[in-house]
């Protein structure tokens, strides 16, 4: 269980360094494998939910390395999560006065594109490990030595370098540990950073979220989303992520942009040219076998949900109860995030084979050709959008083939021809319209589930109609999609004529790829739509039975409920909790209504005004991300332990691997020694709760019970 993505258990288990002899080798294995039982290592895995039952450990031997200067190093900031940003933590000697953050240690900050330094702390280091006959031992540093940097320009920027390679290699930001021995730079270890912070942006949401969502739509989609997102990121290849990709922040969506750059934003290989190319395709194949899989797995497995979902319409509720009823609708729910396992994947793989394809050309053309020759070759495709959009071109034409229903439908509301059932004066017309609701029906006017689909507003569709009505068109849809694959076929001509023979396959399936996955996309999205008329059914038959009790003013007021609050009222099921359930009900709609009629910020915490201090405030270095408030409780010592109170803020001089059991009751984490990279900071980033590192004179400042507010993301501390 060493070094999940999700959990580094970043020293909880024993290493031993510069150990000479076989004997003493064995005894230390020995002793590894003990420290898989230790209290600490124990409550951490059940601080995690891992089953002690499951644990394991391999323990590696390694020859020593006796370095001159080491620390540890992030391919990204691990505090604010920016890409463009590496962070190295240095300490003459050893790396164990680093990783353990017993003292201080200099922290360089290095931009990623120049691969310069951007800021340092330089520290007052007073304590360096060597190694010595039969281990290891601390010796203090020299004060001459103190106050300079433990690595140079060189070493820096042959870091930095080393850092991009071992992010290439393993596709993912990485934490690594690394020692400069005789002048020569040692690469000890690497892992995936294992705590991503979020940064929440509009910039991934606002398309697909563009306005407000109600509570029960979000619950349940993020609820499948993140399932989603776990499947197809196992899929793929991917580390697990642990975050959030989306989150819902007054009502309104926003993106996790940190975790969008990290995962999406990184090229699936790297060649320079074409000849490069050649070289990766057999590693290619096998590599991404699953892109060319997938599509016929999804398809194959499509025909189950759409049975499912058939079934859903057809049963009864009338004699159901309110579990029955609410059971029902947690199955349709769940069936639905079975069947948009994989979808995730589609997406994604959509875009990737787009920025691949384009970046391609872009090495062979230069931009300019390779944007004119990327429209042409995926200028058509086939889509279940495209199919709509034909269907609804015909039904316009059949409208101008009967002039009395066309002035109708110009001259009047969408709607009061509905209700007023003046189509069925038009028999044929009537029945295409018909025969349209029943297969697209359940397409949707807005992503909430709140909102209802064509079916339940099939005004809508009439609106579309008229539109297109009110265009003049030069061509029909048929004509412009002749004109579109006569361009595509053009294009392939003068891509293939470009282009090796031994390379015509590849791009050959890279095309190939790209258009089905583009129809594909299309197309999960129309059948995951389809969802909706089983929920809306449940939902407003739940819903009616509340009106009638008097809990609700209307039915689909059940969407301002969340998940487990509903949950809790059906399982209780007495008149309080009721009353009380209706209660949160209106607060909640009254909420989202407010929220409804406000302009969202694009990046979430803009719009805050700097807050003004009435105190004092100390300063350290970022540790692990967010704010909390709470009551000071100094531990010295582990004999100050048992008396440490629940959501207080701990304030020590360092933390140690053996201190972990504290962070799981703590608010929060300020520490007088130590860096961003140290136990303390990784521990409190994967708790995730603020902490301050390297914080001076903490201790003398901050006293039992005093009140103070924690800035983890810019490392201060404000004095209450």
């Amino acid at each position: 269980m060493e070094d999940l993505a999700g959990a580094a258990f970043a020293g909880q288990h024993e290493t031993y360094l510069n150990c000479s002899g076989p004997d003493r080798i064995l005894e230390k294995i020995k002793a590894c494998f003990l420290s898989l039982w230790s209290v600490r290592a124990m409550a951490y895995r059940r601080q995690h939910g891992f089953d002690d039952q499951n644990a394991a450990m391999a323990v590696v031997v390694q020859q020593m390395v006796p370095c001159e200067v080491a620390g540890v190093g992030f391919s990204i900031d691990p505090v604010s999560g920016d890409p463009g940003l590496m962070v190295v933590d240095a300490n003459f000697g050893l790396g164990e006065s680093v990783v353990s953050g017993e003292g201080e240690v200099d922290h360089f900050e290095i931009d990623r594109s120049e691969r310069i330094l951007r800021r340092s702390h330089i520290a007052r280091k007073t304590r360096r490990v060597v190694c010595v006959e039969g281990g290891t031992q601390e010796v203090r540093v020299a004060e001459d030595e103190a106050m300079k940097p433990s690595l140079s320009g060189g070493q820096i920027a042959q870091l930095a370098a080393l850092l991009i390679r071992v992010e290439q290699y393993f596709r993912f930001p990485q934490d690594i540990e690394w020692g400069f021995a005789a002048g020569r730079l040692c690469l000890l270890q690497s892992r995936p950073v294992t705590t991503i912070p979020p940064r929440w942006t509009r910039d991934e949401s606002a398309e697909r979220f563009p306005n407000v969502i109600t509570p029960l739509t979000w619950d349940f989609v993020e609820s499948g989303f993140h399932r989603s997102l776990d499947y197809s990121f196992r899929l793929m290849g991917f580390p697990p992520f642990q975050g959030k990709w989306f989150g819902m922040h007054g009502h309104y969506i926003y993106g996790n942009q940190n975790a969008v750059e990290l995962y999406l934003k990184r090229a699936p290989f790297s060649a320079k040219s074409l000849e490069d190319l050649k070289k990766l395709i057999p590693r290619l194949r096998e590599q991404y076998r699953w892109v060319q899989e997938l599509p016929v797995l999804w398809t194959r497995d499509l025909d189950d949900y759409l049975l499912k979902v058939g079934e859903f319409m057809a049963e009864p509720l009338d004699k159901k109860d309110l579990a029955g009823i609410w059971a029902f609708v947690l199955n349709v729910n769940e069936r639905g995030a079975e069947y948009f396992l994989p979808n995730i994947a589609i997406s994604i793989t959509h875009a990737t084979l787009y920025h691949l394809l384009h970046g391609l050309l872009t090495m062979m053309l230069g931009p300019h050709d390779a944007n004119r020759l990327f429209d042409g070759l995926m200028a058509y495709c086939e889509t279940k959008t495209g199919v709509i959009n034909r269907e609804l071109f015909e039904m316009a034409q059949q409208v101008r083939a009967l002039p009395e229903l066309e002035r109708r439908l110009i001259e009047n509301d969408s709607r009061n021809l509905v209700e007023q059932e003046v189509l069925a004066g038009f028999p044929e017309f009537h029945a295409r319209f018909q025969k349209f609701l029943r297969d697209h029906g359940h397409r949707e006017v807005d992503f909430d589930a709140y909102q209802p689909t064509w079916l339940e507003v099939p005004w809508v569709v009439l609106d579309n109609l008229r539109l297109i009505l009110q265009t003049p068109l030069d061509r029909t849809p048929a004509q412009k999609e002749r004109e579109l694959k006569v361009r595509m076929q053009q294009s392939e001509f003068e891509l293939f004529n470009k282009l090796p023979p031994d390379l015509h396959f590849f791009f050959y399936e890279i095309l190939r790829l790209a258009r089905v996955y583009t129809s594909l996309d299309d197309l999960e999205h129309y059948q995951t739509t389809r969802l909706t008329l089983p929920l809306r059914k449940g939902l407003r038959e739940l819903g009616r039975r509340l009106v009638h009790r008097g809990i609700l003013e209307e039915p689909m007021d059940i969407f301002f409920a969340r998940w487990n609050q509903i949950d809790e009222a059906v399982k209780a099921d007495s008149n309080t909790c009721w009353r009380k359930f209706g209660e949160l009900v209106r607060r909640q709609k009254g909420a989202y209504q407010s929220d409804r009629v406000r302009k969202p910020e694009w990046v979430l915490g803009d719009g805050r005004k700097e807050e003004e201090e009435a105190g004092d405030f100390l300063t350290g270095l970022a540790g692990s991300p967010g704010e909390a408030e709470g009551n000071v409780f100094v531990v010295l010592s582990p004999d100050d332990f048992a008396r440490f109170p629940k959501g207080s803020v701990l304030v020590a001089r360092t933390t140690n691997p053996t201190w972990t059991p504290l962070f799981y009751s703590a608010a929060a984490v300020i520490t007088e020694s130590g860096g961003p990279l140290s136990h303390g900071a990784v521990t409190a980033r994967e708790m995730k709760i603020p902490a301050v590192m390297s914080v001076r004179n903490s201790l003398a400042r901050l006293k039992n019970g005093q009140k103070v507010r924690v800035d983890g993301t810019h490392g201060k501390v404000f004095l209450r």
